[in-house]
Order: C-alpha cells, then sequence, then structure tokens
C-alpha cells in the first residue's frame, strides 16, 4: 500500500520493507514462513488444481475449472505473500514460481479485462450474475491486492496493468451503467481504495464507496437473496455436469468435505445459518453501513468491510464513518471477543452472534477473522492514533492469529477452539485453503505494524526486534530495536541520526504491563509511564541516544467478564501478551478438565529452549497441590491431537 499520510489519518504507516526483523521470535517465523510455508502452500495449490486452472484459462490446457467458485483468491493471496517475500530475500526459485504464476493470470485474461477461471473455463456469458453468492469480485479483490505487492516488490507493472483493467471492466459495468447489487462477500471495497492510492484514479474509490453504500438496499431483500440463492444451485449444478461431462473430478473430494461441514452442524446451528443467509444478516446486507448499531454476521467479512470503512474515512473525513465504526469496535471488543482477540460464536456462519453468546465449546475464530481483524485495528491505529488498537493488534499477532499455523510451518487451524476434547488436528490443508496464504501474507509483513510516523513524530507501536530506516522532516533515522518479547518485557532502542533533531517519540506502555520503568541514556524518565497509554518523549534527540525500558511482564489470573455467564468461576492465564492453555500431555497427573486451582497463587515462569520452539511455560499448583503446567495457547496442537483448555476452574 502507498504509504503516504491520508488525508484523515493521525499517523503515515512505516512499509514493512522499511523494517528488518532481527529478534529470535518473529524472525524464526518469517524463516520458516520463506523457507517451508510459502513452498508447502504452492505445493498444495498445484496439487487442488489451483494453478491448473489458470492454465487451462489460459489455454495452455485442455479441459475446464476444478474446485470452488472461488479458488482462484487463495493462488492471489499466496502470490502476495510471495511479493512480500521476495521484496524482502532474493530468492530466485520463488522468483521463478511468481513469474510462472504472473504469467498464466495475464494469459488467463479475457479482452475486456474479466478475470474468473471458474466462469471463463465454463459459462462466460454467466459472469456477474450472481454478486452476492459467488465470489467474482472477492477473488478481483486478492487479484488488485497481489498485483499492488507484486509491483511494489519487482518494480514491473505487467500484473497491475492487468488487475487495472480488470478494475476499469468493473467500473464500466457496475459504477457507469447503475447495476445496484452488493459484493457477497467484502473484499473488493477496501482492494479498489489500494488501488486508487497507487493509481490516482478515482473511479476506483467512487466504486469501492458504491458498493458500500449499496448494504441495506432493496436489492438486497429476502426476495433477491432467495433468487440469488437460486441462481447459485443452478449454477453449481450445470458446473458440476460440465465436469462430468469430461471426467474431471477435484482430487481432493471436494463435494465430500462440503457436506462434511454441514453435517457437523447442530439443529439449532442450522437453524441459525438459514436465518442468517435469508435475512441477509450473515452477508451484513440487513442495514445501510451507517445504521449499524450490532456487529453481526459472518466475521471475515465482517472485519474486511470495517477495514474498507476505514479507508473510506481516510479518504473522505465522513465523520459518521468513523463514529460507526468507534461504536462497533466498542461491542466487538467487549462483547463478542474471545480471551485470545478471536472473534465468531457460530459454526455455521462462520461469525458473530448476539452479545455475550461466548460459550468456551463454541469458540470457532476462524484464523482469517483474526486476520480481518488485525487489518481493521491496523487502520483505525492509524486514523487515531489511540493506544487501545495497538494493545489490541498486540494480542492478536500473539493469540488469534498465530495459533493458525503449526511451528514447523507444514500444518494449520481453521477455527481455533478455547477447549478440545483431543479430536482437533492441523491439517496441511483445507478444502477452502484461505487461512494459510492469509496467514504467509502477514507473517512476510508484520514489520508494518511496528512504526509509523506522526507530525514530527516517530510512534513505536510493537516491540518486535527490528532495524527500521525512516525519514522524518528530510532527516535520515535509523532505528535498532532489541527486544525480549514476548519472553520478556526489556526492550533498548538506539538511534542514529543523520543530524541532531527534536521531534517526539511515542512508546506504547502495553495495557498488561506491570511497573514499566524507562531510561534515557542511563537516566531514569521520571513521568509516569501509564499502561495503555502511549508516553510522549520531546527532546532534541542526538546519534546514539538510547532508550531502556522495563515492561515488568508478571503472569496473572484473568477473570471472566460478569456477563459471560459461561465461564463464571473461571480464569485463564495471562504472560505479558500471551494467553496460555493446558494440555493434557504435559499434565500427566490429572485430568485437566477435572482438576481446580486456586487464583490466590504466585505462579513461576520457566524459559524451555528445547520445548515447542522455545517458550515460557508457566507452572502453578491445583487446589489438591499437584503441579500443573500451561503453555502458550498458540502452540497448543503442535504435538499431535490432544486435550486442551483456557479457561481453568476456580
Amino acid at each position: 500500500m502507498n504509504s503516504d499520510r491520508r488525508p484523515y489519518n493521525q499517523l503515515t504507516p512505516v512499509p514493512f520493507y522499511q523494517v528488518d526483523i532481527s529478534d529470535d521470535f518473529w524472525s524464526k517465523r518469517q524463516e520458516v514462513n520463506r523457507k517451508v510455508a510459502i513452498y508447502h502452500q504452492y505445493n498444495q495449490l498445484e496439487k487442488d488444481h489451483h494453478i491448473e486452472n489458470f492454465r487451462i484459462a489460459a489455454g495452455i490446457k485442455e479441459g475446464t475449472q476444478v474446485g470452488e467458485f472461488y479458488f482462484d483468491s487463495d493462488l492471489y493471496k499466496w502470490l502476495e505473500a510471495a511479493s512480500y517475500i521476495l521484496h524482502l530475500n532474493d530468492d530466485e526459485d520463488l522468483r521463478i514460481k511468481i513469474n510462472e504464476i504472473v504469467n498464466l493470470i495475464i494469459k488467463a485474461q479475457m479482452d475486456d479485462g474479466y478475470l474468473n477461471t471458474f466462469y471463463s473455463t465454463k459459462f462466460s456469458e454467466k459472469r456477474f450474475t450472481n454478486l452476492f453468492f459467488m465470489h467474482e469480485l472477492y477473488c478481483g479483490g486478492h487479484l488488485i491486492q497481489a498485483a499492488i505487492a507484486h509491483y511494489e516488490a519487482t518494480g514491473s507493472r505487467k500484473l497491475l496493468a492487468a488487475a487495472e483493467k480488470f478494475a476499469d471492466l468493473i467500473v464500466d459495468i457496475f459504477l457507469t451503467k447503475n447495476k445496484k447489487e452488493a459484493p457477497g462477500h467484502q473484499e473488493i471495497e477496501l482492494a479498489l481504495i489500494e488501488l486508487y492510492r497507487i493509481s490516482g484514479n478515482s473511479n476506483y474509490l467512487n466504486l469501492s464507496k458504491d458498493f458500500l453504500d449499496r448494504r441495506g438496499k432493496s436489492a438486497n431483500s429476502i426476495r433477491y437473496i432467495l433468487t440469488k440463492n437460486s441462481n447459485m444451485k443452478s449454477t453449481m449444478k450445470m458446473a458440476k455436469e460440465i465436469n462430468q461431462e469430461i471426467n474431471i473430478k477435484h482430487p481432493r473430494g471436494i463435494e465430500d468435505e462440503v457436506k462434511n461441514f454441514y453435517s457437523d452442524l447442530t439443529f439449532l446451528e442450522n437453524i441459525k445459518f438459514t436465518i442468517g443467509v435469508i435475512n441477509g444478516t450473515t452477508f451484513q446486507v440487513n442495514t445501510p453501513i451507517r445504521d449499524i448499531v450490532d456487529p453481526l454476521g459472518h466475521a471475515v467479512r465482517a472485519t474486511y468491510m470495517y477495514s474498507a470503512i476505514a479507508d473510506l474515512y481516510s479518504e473522505t473525513g465522513e465523520v459518521i464513518l468513523l463514529e460507526v465504526l468507534n461504536k462497533i469496535w466498542q461491542k466487538i471488543v467487549k462483547a463478542k471477543m474471545y480471551i485470545t482477540g478471536g472473534i465468531g460464536s457460530i459454526k455455521g456462519i462462520e461469525g458473530l452472534e448476539k452479545d455475550f453468546k461466548l460459550k468456551k465449546e463454541k469458540s470457532y475464530s476462524e484464523t482469517c477473522a483474526a486476520i480481518g481483524n488485525l487489518m481493521w485495528n491496523w487502520r483505525m491505529l492509524q486514523i487515531t492514533a489511540d493506544c487501545k488498537y495497538a494493545d489490541l493488534i498486540e494480542k492478536l499477532i500473539y493469540n488469534a492469529m498465530l495459533v493458525g499455523q503449526s511451528i514447523d510451518g507444514k500444518s494449520f487451524t481453521y477455527s481455533n477452539p478455547l477447549i478440545s476434547n483431543g479430536y482437533e488436528e492441523r491439517k496441511e490443508w483445507f478444502l477452502c485453503p484461505c487461512c494459510p496464504p492469509n496467514f504467509a501474507r502477514i507473517i512476510a509483513s508484520i514489520g508494518k505494524f511496528i512504526f509509523s510516523l506522526g507530525d514530527n513524530s516517530i510512534w513505536l507501536h510493537q516491540y518486535i526486534g527490528s532495524t527500521a530506516d525512516l525519514k522524518l522532516n528530510n532527516n535520515s533515522i535509523k532505528i535498532n530495536q532489541v527486544s525480549g518479547f514476548p519472553w520478556n518485557g526489556n526492550v533498548k532502542v538506539t538511534m542514529q541520526l543523520e543530524k541532531n533533531q527534536k521531534f517526539s517519540f511515542f512508546l506504547r506502555i502495553p495495557n498488561w504491563s506491570y511497573y514499566p520503568k524507562l531510561f534515557i541514556n542511563e537516566l531514569e524518565y521520571e513521568n509516569e509511564l501509564t499502561p495503555g497509554k502511549y508516553i510522549e518523549i520531546i527532546r532534541n534527540w542526538t546519534d546514539n541516544d538510547i532508550i531502556e525500558i522495563e515492561f515488568g511482564i508478571v503472569p496473572k489470573f484473568v477473570e471472566n467478564v460478569f456477563k459471560r455467564k459461561d465461564t463464571r468461576g473461571f480464569v485463564s492465564i495471562q504472560n505479558g501478551p500471551i494467553i496460555y492453555c493446558l494440555e493434557q500431555k504435559d499434565n500427566n497427573s490429572f485430568d485437566i478438565f477435572k482438576m481446580k486451582i486456586s487464583k490466590d497463587q504466585e505462579l513461576e515462569v520457566e524459559f524451555n529452549a528445547s520445548l515447542l520452539g522455545g517458550i515460557n511455560v508457566i507452572h502453578g499448583k491445583t487446589v489438591n497441590s499437584l503441579e500443573f503446567k500451561a503453555i502458550p495457547y498458540y502452540s497448543w496442537n503442535n504435538r499431535g491431537a490432544d486435550k486442551m483448555q483456557v479457561w481453568l476452574k476456580t
């Protein structure tokens, strides 16, 4: 994304490619992402026909598209992640794979700019006849984001030109011809604004606004939804018949996996699913965006939409948009979010339920929803410079998001429960593989969450060991950060300045920090450091100035919010930014579901370098004086399926 300050933002984000990650924790994850996960995902995309679909659409192979109608989007997300990796690392093998896919996409594009292998290889005459269910614009949005990432990584405009050609087509169809359907899965809206920012073409901004404004209008009525549902069924039946005619099947057996998902739903979940679809709540089309009071529906769709609304505010300054986002944020954080930062408690719609409906047994918490929430909060942070968004970003990256990929980078989770009877297993791939490449693009670009620039100010949001090359008022400033996060709270920041400069340096004081201390050139800073706030240090900074911070990390029990009935009488464990859980294999002397603990005890911390990639283990006692051992939530299910729980009975 273009890093220039947006008109109505307080801050300007520092791009990830200006930040070199060096700490032990995140550099390991970036290395696994670069050396293992991105290639594993490529192989799965090849195996599952995602790449082959483009060869067919490009005319290189004969046949027809195989797989679900949204399959193109997963390859686009992989390409975005791979482009981020290439931006930071000169990897010739990855470059070859990227070039292959970019060339396939360009060859698969139709003359008028249309790109979607499901329709173009089967029945191009049906394209754009069902925006509500069929994900053409969702796929198109990920095409745009991949094209921007590829352009910024390589300097080549060829994929960006293809994305602009697609965007120009949908501008012509949907902005100028008064076709007023709303996209069923939000994504194109935020992608169009990103394309506007890099191209300057205001048509893309206008179409994004128009798509958002369509939600809650007559075109989203129950009659409309039922008609589009019928259209989807007939389209999928026709697609199946076409595949049968040429005797081609998906290697993974997609139909069985789809049936299994819906057959696993309870009677009540099926009812909620049906109601959510019919009344449009699942797709957030039941209410105009400026009238939203209660955030409901599919959690990924919702957070992508909130991200787009935030971007729209950043460009237009329409105050009511920010007011609505603030209300939504308060609702989600106070009444619809799990202790890990995960959201989504209804499996059937993968989404948000009414306030305080957060049973620990029902935590769906899709990995993509955590990523969508991360994207939204990052935007809100740039708009407002409010510390609460940076605090939540920290919670998300270390917990609800990080749990989504195994430590070795070869298996993944789609949903993330807070309690497990031992049946959940990480999988190397999914029918709907949206989460793995989504995870890959966040890890590859994690550096963008660390710094922002303000008016004559530098803002440090996340304490991730790194070196950043910044420009402030034409002065070159290099900031080196050495961080013990998340295992200890010691941070050392060294500044190297081309010339001395007076400016404000804002440092986040995490909301969990315990008696934090700050030193500048070994002299203790005497002003109060308030957890959950930024501290502003104004001074004439000189070359090799050093800031040292001690954020006290103390393991503590976190009690349930009173209105959440399901966890009354339970506590969870937090140590710094990390939420902990108990896995049965670490606690063989008792059944973790039958144990009780006293919250009036001091917990002990031990760093174990040989366990789960190196973690802080928390030790405590049950009421029967048996020792229990807790591990970071993100690290569970890395040693095979096992019983697990986050909330502990007192």
